[in-house]
C-alpha cells in the first residue's frame, strides 16, 4: 500500500470525525449569528410609543395570583390604546416586571399621573423576556404630560 492508501475502515472513521467536526462548526456559527441578532431580546419583538392616554388604573401585585408574578407592575389604559407598528399585545392591559421597574420610577410616575388625572406616553414592547404576562405588553418608559 501506498503512503495515502487507507487502511479498511480508517476512511470512514476518519470521515465521521470531519462529519463530527463540520457539525460542531455550523452549529458555532448558527450560535454565534443569533447572538449578533439577538443582542437585547428577541429579533422577533416589537417596541413602539402610544400615548397621549388616560389610565384606568396602577397596581403592583405583592403576592403571586392568575399568572402574575409578585412584584409585576400592572396599569389598564382607560379605553385602550392605539397599537405601535409592530407590536402584538392587549390594547388595554400593559405589565411589568419588577426588575424593569427595580427603582419604581415608572410606577411613582404613573401613580401621579392616576391621582391627577393627567395623560402619559408609554413605550411598549412585547418582547417575552421583559413581559410579565402572556399577552400583555411591558413598559419601556413612562412620559408625564403636562
Amino acid at each position: 500500500m501506498g503512503a495515502g492508501a487507507l487502511m479498511a475502515g480508517e476512511g470512514r472513521e476518519s470521515m465521521t470525525a470531519k462529519n463530527i467536526l463540520r457539525v460542531k462548526w455550523r452549529a458555532l456559527a448558527v450560535a454565534g449569528a443569533l447572538a449578533v441578532a439577538l443582542p437585547g431580546g428577541s429579533s422577533w419583538a416589537g417596541a413602539g410609543d402610544t400615548g397621549p392616554v388616560h389610565l384606568e388604573s396602577v397596581v403592583v401585585v405583592e403576592v403571586p395570583d392568575s399568572g402574575h408574578l409578585a412584584g409585576t407592575l400592572a396599569i389598564a389604559v382607560r379605553g385602550g390604546f392605539t397599537m405601535p407598528n409592530g407590536v402584538n399585545c392587549s390594547p388595554r392591559f400593559i405589565s411589568t416586571l419588577k426588575t424593569v421597574d427595580r427603582d419604581q420610577r415608572m410606577f411613582m410616575l404613573l401613580t401621579a399621573a392616576l391621582s391627577k388625572g393627567k395623560t402619559v406616553r408609554l413605550r411598549i414592547t412585547d418582547d417575552p423576556a421583559l413581559c410579565a404576562f402572556v399577552g400583555e405588553c411591558s413598559l419601556m418608559w413612562v412620559g408625564l404630560d403636562p
